[in-house]
C-alpha cells in the first residue's frame, strides 16, 4: 500500500517522537509498503499561532499526491493528524497535553493567557470530532495515553506497544553492583529525587547515571545538589552514550530506576526488561506501571526520598530477588507481543509473509547440504521433533493440588448431585454411598485432566470469591474446587431460563458441602446480573468457541465484575494446535469439534475456535494484562512426526502449539474497545434503543427518543455512524422499501438521548394496531455500512402506522427534523 505517516515536528528537536515515526516508516517498508513520512510544523504560542496551526492541518488535503491515492494515513500527533483524508487510523502518540492533563495539573502555559480556556476546549473539540470520524479502532501507544482518551474525550482507544529503539542489542547479563538510572536529565524525569533517595540509605550504594541534561545550568544545579548531600562518589555521570556502553550498563546492572511523572509510555522500561533487569519506579511514573507490578518484574514505591531508599536497598541487598524479578519482567515482555511487525499488522490490517516462504538460495543449499553430512545419520529427526514438542505441551504430571480424589468416579460416588432424594431399595437400604453413573463418570472423565489443570492454575491465584460462566449441572468441577479451595464462595451464570439452585452434600459427611446459585444470562447480550467489583475470579472453562456474537462483550462484562486486580480464567480450543495443522494438511477442518448440535441450538456447536494470540488480544483490549498464556494436551497425548517436524523447522514457539489455551488475565485496567480484525464494524456502539414519546395525531408528528446505551460515543457523520433504518411493510405483510437516513444533529455520548421528530399520516394512532389500508413503518437503529443494531440483542426496534406515500416523502427528506 501507499501509505503517509502524519508527524508533527518542533523545528531544531528531535526526540523520542521523532525516532518513533522514524521507525515506524522502516517498519512499514519492510512489509513492503510505499511509505511517506509527512511531517507539519508546529509551534503553540501564542495561542493564536496554535490556532493558525490548527487550521493549517484541517485545510491539508492528502487524499491524494500528483494524481496518485494514497491508500492510508497513520496520524500519531496532534495537530499533524487533523489533515484531511478519507481513510485514517491514529496511533496517538500523546494528545496536546496542555489542553488535557497538564490544564488538570495547574501546570499548563494556556492559564496564563486569556483565550486559553477557548483555545482548550478548540483542541477538545477538533481531536474528538477527528475520533468520532475514523472507520478504525482508535490506537495509543500505552494504557496511560488511552487512559487520557477516555477521561478527557470519552474516546476509546486500545493500546499498541512497540520495541524501543535497538531493541535487538539488549541482551540479559550478570547481575552487578550498582544501580542505573538511564534517560534525559530533565525536570519531569526527577532526576534530583534519586540523588535524595540515595542519600537516605544506610547502606552505601553506587548509582550509574547516562543521559544529557537539556542544558548546562541544569546538570551544574545536580552535581551541586549531589555534593551537597555528599553522594558525588557514589554516582557515576556517564553523559550521553554509545549503543554498546548502552547495552553493557543495563546487562551488567543489578537493577534499573526510572521514576519519571506520568511518563507516556517509556523506553527504559522496556529496555530494562529485554536486558532482564528488574525496574525500580513510583506509584506516580504512569507509563512504567502498565509493565510493572510490585514484586513481580520490579519494585513500585511511593515518590519519597525514603521509599525510593528501602527499594534501593532490598534488591542491592538480596541478589536472588533481583534476578527473580528480572527474569519475569524479560518473560513479560516476550509474552506481550511487542514487535513492529505487530504494529504494522494492526495498523494496516495486511501480514508480511514469513521469512520461510521466501524462495530458496542457493547459499542455503550448500549450508544443508553441509549440515547433513555432518549429522549424526542414526539420529531420527522426527523423534526428537515429537520430544521437544511433547515437553513443551503435555500436562503436568504432578499436579500442585491436593484432592481426596483420584479420578471422576470418586468425585461422582464422594457427592450427592442428585436434586430429588433417592429411592432406597434393598439394595441400598441404609448406604450412604450410590454407584455413580458409568456413561456420565466416563463422559467427565475425559475431561480430567484440563480439570486438573485448570484447578493448579486457580489454586495458584487464591480467589475468595468465584464466577463460572457456563457452568451446568452436574456441578463435579465445583466438588473439585471447594476441596482445593477451603472457603471459597461460588456463584455461576448458565443459559437456563430460570435462576437454578442447588445445596451439594458430601455422602459421607467427611467432605465440605456447598451451595450454589446459577443465575441466567445470555453472556453475549446481556449485563452479567452482579454488581461492579464483586468477584476474584470468573471462570471461563470451554465457553468462549461456542460465543456467536460477540466475545468482547462478555469479557468487558467480565472485567466490569472483577474486583480491581481479579482476575479471568479461559480455557478453548486451540485452532491452531499441532492436531489443527495436522487437520488443515490432510485436507480437514482444524476445529476440534465441528458437529453441528440441534439441541442445542446456536450455542450447541463452536462457532469460532481461536489461535492463542487471539484470546490474548481480545482479554487485553477488554482491560486485563496477561499473568498466563499457554497451551496443554489435555485430552489427546498423539502427535504425528510430520507435524511436529514441520512445526520444529520453522522455528515456531511449539508452547502455544498445544490443543487447549488457557489464559489467565489481571484485571488493570477498563475496556478499550474492540481490537481490529476481529468484528464487522464496531460492536460495542451497538447498544440503545427508541422510544415513542410524543404524536400529534392531528399533524402525524411523532417525537421518537433516541438513547445511547453503550460505553462510547456514537459517531453522526461518516464510518460507523449510527443512523436509523426505515422500512415499510405494505398491508399485507410484505417488505417493500428500506432506507437508512441520518436523523442525529451531533455525536451522541453514552447515556445521552436525542430527540427526533418525524411524520407519519395525519389522524393515526401511533399506539394503535398497523391499520390494514396504509402499512407499517419499522425504526431501527443502523450503524453505517454494517447492519441493524438489533441483531445484538442489545437494541429495540419501534413500529408505526405508516402509508406508503408518507414513508416515501419522510426518507427522501433526508436527515428529516429535530426537536
Amino acid at each position: 500500500m501507499r501509505v503517509g505517516v502524519l508527524q508533527t515536528q518542533v523545528p531544531f528537536v528531535r526526540g523520542g517522537a521523532e525516532r518513533h515515526s522514524a521507525n515506524l516508516c522502516a517498519a512499514l517498508r519492510r512489509h513492503g509498503h510505499e511509505v511517506a513520512e509527512i511531517t507539519l510544523p508546529f509551534k503553540w504560542y501564542p495561542t493564536s499561532t496554535l490556532i493558525d496551526s490548527i487550521l493549517a492541518a484541517r485545510l491539508t488535503d492528502l487524499s491524494e499526491i500528483e494524481g496518485v491515492p494514497t491508500d492510508l494515513m497513520i496520524g500519531l500527533r496532534f495537530p499533524a493528524y487533523l489533515a484531511r483524508h478519507p481513510n485514517k487510523v491514529y496511533w496517538i502518540i500523546h494528545q496536546y497535553r496542555q489542553a488535557y492533563d497538564q490544564w488538570d495539573a495547574g501546570v499548563s502555559d494556556l492559564l496564563d493567557d486569556p483565550e486559553g480556556d477557548v483555545v482548550r476546549h478548540l483542541v477538545h473539540a477538533e481531536d474528538r470530532k477527528a475520533f468520532a470520524d475514523t472507520t478504525h479502532p482508535v490506537y495509543a501507544n500505552s494504557k496511560t495515553v488511552a487512559k487520557r482518551l477516555q477521561t478527557h474525550l470519552g474516546q476509546k482507544a486500545t493500546p499498541l506497544y512497540h520495541p524501543p529503539p535497538n531493541a535487538e542489542l539488549l541482551t540479559p547479563g550478570p547481575f552487578g553492583d550498582y544501580l542505573f538510572a538511564p534517560g534525559r536529565l530533565n525536570p519531569s524525569k526527577r532526576p534530583e529525587l534519586l540523588l535524595q533517595a540515595l542519600a537516605k540509605t544506610a547502606t552505601p550504594l553506587r548509582l550509574v547515571i547516562a543521559g544529557v541534561a537539556e542544558n548546562q545550568s541544569y546538570m551544574e544545579m545536580l552535581r551541586a545538589e549531589a555534593q551537597e548531600l555528599g553522594v558525588s562518589d557514589r554516582v557515576e555521570w556517564l553523559g550521553g552514550i554509545d549503543d554498546e556502553t548502552m547495552r553493557a550498563c543495563y546487562a551488567n546492572a543489578r537493577a534499573v530506576v526510572f521514576v519519571p511523572q506520568d511518563e507516556d509510555y517509556g523506553y527504559i522500561t522496556l529496555e530494562a526488561m529485554l536486558s532482564g533487569k528488574p525496574v525500580i519506579t513510583t506509584t506516580d511514573a504512569g507509563g512504567p506501571l502498565e509493565f510493572i507490578t510490585s514484586g513481580k518484574q520490579g519494585l513500585v514505591c511511593d515518590a519519597s526520598p525514603l521509599a525510593l531508599a528501602e527499594s534501593f536497598e532490598a534488591l542491592m541487598q538480596d541478589k536472588p530477588s533481583a534476578e527473580r524479578l528480572g527474569t519475569a519482567g524479560y518473560e513479560l515482555y516476550h509474552r506481550l507481543n511487542i514487535s513492529w511487525d505487530h504494529v504494522v499488522e494492526t495498523l494496516t490490517g495486511q501480514s508480511r509473509p514469513r521469512d520461510s516462504l521466501r524462495p530458496t538460495l542457493a547459499t542455503d543449499v550448500v549450508e544443508t547440504a553441509e549440515v547433513t553430512e555432518a549429522a549424526d545419520k542414526t539420529a531420527d529427526p522426527q523423534a526428537d521433533a515429537v520430544a521437544r514438542l511433547r515437553t513443551a505441551i503435555a500436562p503436568s504430571q504432578t499436579p500442585q493440588v491436593s484432592l481426596p480424589f483420584q479420578s471422576m468416579s470418586d468425585v461422582l460416588s464422594a457427592y450427592d448431585f442428585e436434586t430429588l432424594p433417592p429411592v432406597e431399595t434393598p439394595d441400598t437400604e441404609g448406604a450412604n454411598t450410590a454407584p455413580p453413573d458409568t456413561g456420565l463418570a466416563a463422559y467427565l472423565g475425559t475431561h480430567w485432566t484440563r480439570f486438573l489443570t485448570t484447578l493448579d492454575m486457580v489454586s495458584d491465584l487464591a480467589p475468595k470469591t468465584v464466577l463460572d460462566v457456563g457452568v451446568f449441572p452436574p456441578l463435579a468441577f465445583e466438588a473439585m474446587m471447594v476441596n482445593a479451595l477451603p472457603g471459597v464462595h461460588l456463584d455461576g451464570v448458565w443459559e437456563g431460563p430460570e435462576a437454578y439452585y442447588q445445596k451439594i452434600k458430601s455422602r459421607n459427611g467427611q467432605l465440605p458441602d456447598f451451595d450454589i446459585l446459577l443465575r441466567p444470562a445470555n453472556i453475549e447480550q446481556d449485563r452479567l446480573p452482579y454488581e461492579a467489583d464483586s468477584f476474584d475470579l470468573v471462570l471461563g472453562m470451554e465457553i468462549f468457541e461456542h460465543l456467536a456474537l460477540d466475545p468482547y462483550f462478555f469479557l468487558s462484562e467480565a472485567a466490569r465484575v472483577l474486583k480491581p486486580g481479579g482476575h479471568i480464567l479461559l480455557s478453548t480450543p486451540n485452532v491452531v494446535s499441532h492436531r489443527g495443522v495436522w487437520k488443515t494438511l490432510n485436507g480437514q477442518s482444524a476445529y476440534s469439534f465441528g458437529l453441528f448440535v440441534p439441541t442445542g441450538g446456536v450455542y450447541g456447536r463452536h462457532n469460532r475456535e481461536y489461535a492463542p494470540h487471539e484470546v490474548e488480544t481480545l482479554a487485553q483490549s477488554a482491560g486485563f494484562e496477561t499473568d498466563v498464556l499457554k497451551t496443554v494436551d489435555v485430552y489427546d497425548d498423539a502427535i504425528d512426526p510430520g507435524t511436529a517436524e514441520l512445526l520444529c523447522a520453522r522455528e515456531d514457539n511449539l508452547a502455544l502449539r498445544g490443543e487447549t489455551i488457557f489464559y489467565v488475565g489481571r484485571k488493570t485496567g477498563a475496556p478499550t474497545g474492540v481490537p481490529a480484525g476481529f468484528y464487522h464494524g464496531d460492536p460495542e456502539r451497538m447498544s440503545g434503543a427508541l422510544h415513542v414519546t410524543g404524536h400529534e395525531a392531528q399533524t402525524g408528528l411523532v417525537r421518537v427518543q433516541v438513547t445511547n446505551q453503550s460505553p462510547s460515543w456514537w459517531p453522526q457523520a461518516k464510518g460507523y455512524a449510527t443512523c436509523l433504518l426505515a422500512e415499510w411493510i405494505d398491508p399485507g405483510g410484505i417488505l417493500r422499501h428500506t432506507n437508512t437516513f441520518v436523523p442525529l444533529t451531533d455525536a451522541l455520548g453514552p447515556g445521552a438521548s436525542q430527540t427526533i421528530n418525524i411524520r407519519i399520516d395525519p389522524g393515526l394512532d401511533a399506539g394503535t394496531e398497523t391499520l390494514p389500508t396504509h402499512g407499517t413503518l419499522r425504526l431501527d437503529l443502523f450503524q453505517t455500512g454494517v447492519g441493524r443494531f438489533s441483531g445484538t440483542g442489545r437494541a429495540n426496534s419501534i413500529t408505526l402506522p405508516c402509508s406508503e406515500d408518507a414513508f416515501i416523502k419522510l426518507v427522501r427528506q433526508g436527515s428529516g427534523s429535530h426537536a
